[in-house]
């Protein structure tokens, strides 16, 4: 099985590392390179701004290649070259959270997962997306904050505040990404690719 891994994407939904990092590419290739040992699985990262481009010799070893896309050229079509050109989709994950590759690859049948969940696979943490109140589209100013409602059989009204749901948002995404990581792993335990328990503290 092998992972073709949206690098820049996936780096910028962690918080354990930020584009800013001069070392974030190498950070995140070791992680990867770490867990395709583990899993016995192979990978492919792909990073924008390379120079010259193409494969990095330093940061690629035997179950991970690390490519940087060469100048006038975006990662995102390096990507999709690169997942069209790859004859068995049966055996290959794209790991991106770009909307637009997300797109593309479902239109060309290609497996995904969200580079959140990917996070959590690698040991890494995704980031906790902040609910913010939605913008008046006439003024541009914030709409005024709205209780929301969930009816349940002892309390036809419950009110739920918006501290409420700042607090309860970002646990619920976790467990959720959490879910969807360890579905990912049994169905391709049911395949016979034995991968790591999401989450495990091992």
């Amino acid at each position: 099985m092998m992972w073709l891994v949206d690098g820049h994407n996936l780096i910028g939904q962690l918080q354990d590392l930020s584009l800013d990092d001069p070392y974030d590419e190498a950070k995140l290739s070791q992680a990867v390179r770490s867990y395709c040992m583990r899993s016995r699985t192979t990978a492919e990262v792909i990073f924008d701004n390379g120079l010259p481009g193409g494969l990095s010799r330093e940061m690629s070893n035997s179950a991970v290649k690390v490519i940087f896309a060469p100048p006038r050229t975006s990662a995102d079509n390096l990507i999709m070259r690169r997942a069209r050109d790859y004859g068995n989709f049966r055996d290959m994950v794209l790991v991106t959270s770009d909307r637009r590759i997300l797109r593309l690859a479902h239109a060309y049948g290609i497996e995904t997962m969200a580079s959140e969940e990917f996070a959590l696979l690698i040991g890494f943490r995704p980031v906790e997306v902040e609910e913010t109140p939605q913008s008046d589209r006439k003024n541009g100013a914030r709409s005024p904050e709205k209780d929301v409602k969930i009816v349940f059989d002892k309390d036809p009204n419950p009110v739920v505040t918006q501290a409420e749901i700042a607090y309860w948002l970002p646990i619920f995404k976790r467990r959720l990404a959490i879910a969807r990581a360890a579905r990912t792993v049994s169905k391709w335990a049911e395949r016979g690719v034995h991968l790591d328990d999401p989450d495990s503290d091992s």
